[in-house]
């Protein structure tokens, strides 16, 4: 039972000693919570260390500290309480956060500590602080590196966008999937062209810009909304600039390390324009409030610590269950995979110098290769990337997995066509890759739960599903076959190998059934 509280006024000695626990409690609490998410903790750590486009995340903690001690005048005149409604928030953040782990999705994962951290300082600060720290407190939520998922559409962007700018000003070019060329030089939209790194920055400072500038609502919203469209038209106007100085210079300028130098100057130059013109319309700051002492709800130490503790309890339920999930072995039949109908086994080594799937922690990973009949016909690669079961470092749909190595191969087009394994009419995805020494035709389709499809999304979805019920197994397909003459004819070679193993469905759910013939993983 929670101590019968007291309204009454305290004296600035008791408020410090107030203070000096509820804080001493607050950084246990987020210590254990970073602890028992310490996988979330280290992996977004990391992003921030390996990616460029993120390590302004270092700075979000600092920041929020000297907004948070600014506010200290005003903290001063508050003494903290603990708040026990607030508890009721947690089960639905650890449900999320299942789901996330589930799903294999890290972003929602990171959002629901961040989400629990929130409630570890609403519950041991009570309601009156946070309220006062609550643009400091919320404005952690961008430690989680979000956006990637940006990249592909805001690649597709750019070079659409460069692409019409050319033709408007009336330079020759040939446009074939992100590669431009000129008379002058081939140019690639790459993923770090994107403009993601750019977008992400400034909306991040563009919140805490608009933080410290506006008090409208509508003044606010506009400034974000032009921290989304700015850097969009920005990113693609920085890619036409660098193209024009390249072709104009007959690429004595903008090329090679330079153009990243020109980029981030251009980049830095339409930031500070942004911020300059956002600036002509700042409001004037509230008048400061009369600074007094508020009326407070004191519980005893040990009734806080005691809260404390069981709020530690319900958030360890979550990792708790999910700890003793993941122990549970994967056994796969491998057998069922083996010996598919006119396919050869292939080692990876007789692949890898060619066409190879990049994927890892797959639980069987199946190369093969369907020899021509003919001396005219390329032979046609097959790949399957088999997972029993998704857990941490085995997933299928993982930013590290790569259908090709990108050092190797560029993708210059990509659509859906349909083709058929067996009896089942299924969707791939067709994509067209380049290297300096050939061109190749890939399909590749995933699988789950009896599902073939070429959503990454609905893979999620289904991975969720089934953590409950279902079959957990996954897999990836993949064929690639050398274009030796038309798209047609290779696309034609492909329809006819995936038509050939007309009982992978059934085999697929096979594998995720062990017989006495099997493997087993953690």
């Amino acid at each position: 039972m929670l101590a019968n509280p007291t309204p009454r006024l305290e004296s600035s000695d008791e408020t410090k000693m107030q203070w000096a626990w509820h804080v001493a409690i607050l950084s246990a609490l987020v210590a254990f919570i970073l602890l028992i998410f310490r996988y979330e903790t280290v992996n977004a750590v990391q992003v921030w260390w390996i990616y460029e486009t993120y390590t302004h995340c270092f700075l979000i903690i600092p920041i929020s500290g000297w907004l948070i001690w600014q506010k200290r005048h005003e903290l001063q005149t508050i003494s903290p309480t603990i708040a026990p409604s607030a508890v009721l928030a947690i089960p639905p953040l650890l449900l999320l956060w299942l789901m996330g782990k589930y799903a294999t999705i890290n972003e929602v994962r990171q959002f629901a500590v961040v989400g629990l951290i929130q409630i570890a300082v609403f519950t041991t600060l009570g309601a009156q602080v946070y309220r006062t720290i609550l643009f400091p407190v919320l404005y952690l939520f961008f430690l989680v590196p979000v956006g990637q998922y940006l990249v592909a559409p805001m690649q597709d962007f750019a070079t659409r966008f460069t692409d019409i700018s050319l033709t408007l000003l009336g330079v020759p070019h040939y446009t074939e999937g992100t590669l431009i060329e000129l008379a002058t030089g081939r140019f690639e939209i790459a993923e770090a062209c994107a403009g993601l790194r750019f977008m992400i920055a400034t909306v991040t400072l563009g919140v805490l810009y608009a933080h410290l500038t506006y008090t409208k609502w509508y003044k606010i919203a506009s400034f974000l909304v032009a921290c989304i469209v700015v850097p969009l038209i920005g990113n693609g106007l920085r890619c036409v600039a660098i193209i024009m100085l390249a072709y104009y210079t007959n690429n004595t300028v903008a090329v090679g390390a330079d153009h990243l130098v020109y980029g981030w100057v251009f980049n830095v130059a339409i930031l500070l324009i942004l911020l300059f013109l956002g600036g002509q319309f700042r409001d004037s700051p509230s008048s400061d409030k009369a600074l007094m002492a508020r009326e407070i709800r004191r519980f005893s130490r040990l009734t806080v610590l005691t809260f404390a503790g069981l709020t530690a309890l319900v958030i360890y339920l979550g990792p708790a269950y999910a700890n003793w999930r993941d122990t549970l072995p994967v056994s796969i039949n491998t057998q069922s995979l083996a010996d598919l109908p006119q396919f050869k086994s292939s080692s990876a080594a007789e692949q890898s110098h060619k066409w190879k799937p990049i994927y890892t922690g797959a639980d069987q990973e199946v190369l093969a290769r369907l020899s021509p009949t003919s001396e005219d016909l390329a032979p046609v690669d097959l790949a399957i990337e088999f997972y029993g079961r998704m857990r941490e470092g085995r997933s299928m749909i993982a930013t590290t997995n790569r259908l090709w190595d990108p050092d190797v191969w560029r993708q210059i087009e990509s659509r859906r066509v349909m083709a058929s394994v067996g009896t089942t009419t299924v969707q791939v995805g067709e994509r067209v890759l380049w290297s300096t020494s050939e061109r190749r035709l890939l399909w590749s389709v995933y699988w789950m739960d009896g599902v073939f499809t070429t959503s990454a999304t609905r893979i999620k979805l289904l991975q969720l599903k089934t953590a409950f019920v279902g079959n957990p197994a996954g897999a990836l397909i993949a064929l690639s076959t050398p274009i030796d003459g038309s798209v047609e004819d290779a696309r034609l070679r492909l329809k006819d190998a995936l038509s050939l193993i007309t009982d992978l469905p059934s085999r697929l759910v096979e594998a995720g059934r062990p017989t006495d013939t099997r493997t087993s993983s953690n």
